[in-house]
């Protein structure tokens, strides 16, 4: 089983009857082939199960890298797509992951959905997909509250300040029940530490994904997160550990310019130089032994033009059907209708804005397994009654946001879904 055999296997993949047919899209490969199929995997290389998760990557793909295995490093590189990077290796760039690559393998797999940060790190964390974990998006309802909220920050949707919720009382870990990856490895003798930035060090959107985690520690930028990586496999030669680490600067800069200019470019070499210089050439033989390196990311970008984007806030017929704000993603759209307005809305999308969005049943989506199973009571409150997919390059968003975004995920194309893995056994690595 190739590259090549399994980006076949993942476009060429059934729909749910639910979603329109001819659009391109790419249902996430729960089953086996998708980034929440990680946590299982990483488990068995420990030789230990993840009960209840999902299950592991096809053993073909893995069972080579786990004879001798002491410990696993895996890298989350936010928003790199498995498009980008065979556009950037085609242009002679990234030369660290082609090394990589080539000294192990790379696959492409599956985001989850909705294709977004928050859900895919806890899917990364769990190894359940968002219908089970049930944080599904940037921006919710969460009844708990009774409020659209920031799902990252935690905060009222009005508002920037992170984690006034946790002011008012909000528990940040008893917001997702199912038990995570570290708790279960730490059980078997396996510890975790997390590198990621000082900034996020000690929020409550951290609290809830990092729940079992050893040691968090915290990073300035992207050059001290390798050395970071570095100094932790000098200091655990002899452990048995899971070291992990997210890097937000291509989703960054994709947002803030588009993933297609030379900023991002900038950006992905920056990162490959300090993957081949800091730290694979650092790396002395004795800290190579028995590690595992992945490299993975948790969703694509797609640019957006400025004539694609529908604003809620602008559209006061759209505007007076609904109960709450736009929530989700503004390529996957959370509606909650006023009573009876339902067909309101579909009607109005669909003669303001014709063949722009494909419009489902939340529960309907939920229930043909797009965003996986099983379903929680949670997922069923926070998806809405409506989901509202946008065609091509467009999106729908409750208001226009302080900074325009360029670069976005969430949905459904090949662009958002494809991501890359890329795994070598750090002995082999040249």
């Amino acid at each position: 089983m190739n590259a090549m055999d399994i980006e076949s296997r993942l476009l060429n993949q059934p729909l749910p009857g639910e979603l329109p047919a001819g659009e391109d899209w790419v249902m996430p490969n729960y089953g086996g082939l998708s980034i929440a199929n990680l946590p299982a995997t990483i488990a068995a290389l420990f030789g230990a199960d993840l009960p209840g998760a999902l299950p592991a990557l096809p053993r073909e793909l893995w069972d080579g890298w786990a004879p001798g295995l002491r410990r696993v490093v895996l890298v989350v590189l936010d928003a790199l797509g498995w498009r980008m990077l065979q556009e950037m290796w085609a242009r002679g760039d990234g030369q660290a992951f082609s090394d990589l690559a080539g000294a192990g393998r790379l696959v492409p797999l599956t985001s989850v959905f909705p294709s977004t940060t928050d859900a895919a790190l806890l899917s990364l964390s769990t190894g359940r997909p968002p219908a089970e974990h049930g944080w599904l998006a940037y921006t919710m309802y969460l009844r708990e509250m009774g409020m659209a909220a920031n799902a990252i920050l935690l905060c009222p949707l009005w508002a920037h300040q992170s984690d006034m919720l946790v002011d008012w009382g909000l528990d940040p870990e008893t917001l997702v029940t199912v038990p995570t990856l570290a708790g279960r490895l730490a059980s078997t003798g396996v510890s975790t530490t997390a590198v990621l930035s000082s900034r996020f060090i000690g929020s409550g959107f951290t609290r809830m994904l990092y729940r079992g985690v050893s040691e968090l520690r915290g990073h300035v930028h992207g050059s001290d997160l390798w050395v970071h990586l570095r100094h932790m496999l000098a200091g655990t030669r002899d452990d048995r550990v899971l070291i992990t680490a997210y890097w937000s600067g291509l989703d960054s800069l994709g947002h803030y310019y588009g993933q297609d200019t030379e900023m991002w470019q900038a950006e992905f070499r920056t990162v490959s130089h300090l993957l081949g210089s800091e730290f694979l050439a650092s790396l002395p033989a004795q800290d190579r032994e028995g590690t595992l390196l992945l490299i993975a990311a948790d969703h694509g970008q797609i640019r957006i033009p400025p004539e694609g984007i529908v604003r809620a806030s602008d559209d006061p017929v759209l505007s007076r059907h609904l109960l709450v704000p736009v929530v989700g993603e503004s390529r996957a759209a959370f509606l909650y209708p006023r009573l009876g307005r339902a067909p309101a809305i579909r009607d109005r999308l669909a003669e303001a804005y014709p063949d722009q969005f494909a419009v489902l049943d939340s529960p309907a989506a939920l229930e043909a397994g797009l965003m996986g199973k099983p379903v929680c009571d949670e997922a069923y409150a926070r998806a809405g009654e409506l989901l509202v997919l946008p065609r091509g390059h467009r999106a729908l968003e409750h208001r226009e946001p302080p900074v325009i975004l360029r670069g976005r995920h969430g949905g459904l194309t090949q662009e958002e879904m494809l991501v890359p893995l890329i795994g070598a056994r750090l002995e082999a690595v040249g």
